[in-house]
């Protein structure tokens, strides 16, 4: 199911989601209007048991319309770009991809979305998304998790890379202790359950 599906925050997330709400909306609409035809050259009439479960088939389908509704304006990042942002990032460090959140305010999105070093590194997907927002609305939830963390945001792939080399320089592949792996480990965590 996860092939078809798709891994939340791994390459190819958003086109599979795409593809599969879509056939998932047609499956519960087709089951919903068979339901009610069934029902209505078995009895005559549309006051049966059939209607009321074709009725119900509306409540998923809903359910994927809304997924639809948050990922069709979105594209997932070029397997290119992804296989450079990869050979990029330490080993240590955290990397998610095709990066889609929402807020009570806001559906926002990343292309990628690093965590290393203590900093939380996202690139944005979308010109028109509102910065400081987001920083805020994330820098606040990954303080509830771990303190100590630095969010930084970044409106392309040269910017990211350009701070990335400076936050890397000249550190050599520390030890990281038990409490140290705990922490990122929490807050990757949260940033996962976060993605949509």
């Amino acid at each position: 199911m996860e092939k078809i599906k798709g891994t939340k925050c791994e390459f190819g997330y958003i086109q599979k989601q795409k593809i599969f709400q879509s056939l998932m909306l047609l499956l519960f609409v087709a089951v919903g209007v068979g339901l009610f035809v069934t029902g209505l050259l078995i009895t005559g009439t549309r006051a049966n048991i059939f209607t009321v479960l074709g009725i119900l088939m509306v409540l998923p389908a809903a359910k994927r319309i809304i997924s639809l509704v948050v990922m069709v304006p979105r594209r997932s990042v070029d397997k290119e770009r992804y296989d450079r942002m990869r050979e990029t990032v330490a080993e240590e460090g955290i990397l998610y991809t095709d990066y889609v959140f929402t807020s009570p305010d806001k559906i926002m999105s990343f292309d990628f979305l690093i965590i290393q070093n203590q900093n939380v590194m996202g690139i944005l997907s979308e010109k028109k998304q509102e910065e400081a927002y987001i920083l805020d609305y994330l820098q606040k939830g990954v303080d509830s998790q771990a303190s100590g963390y630095q969010v930084k945001l970044f409106s392309s792939d040269e910017k990211f890379y350009k701070y990335y080399r400076r936050l890397t320089e000249g550190s050599s592949k520390q030890e990281r202790d038990e409490e140290y792996i705990a922490r990122q480990d929490k807050v990757s965590e949260y940033l996962k359950i976060l993605a949509v």
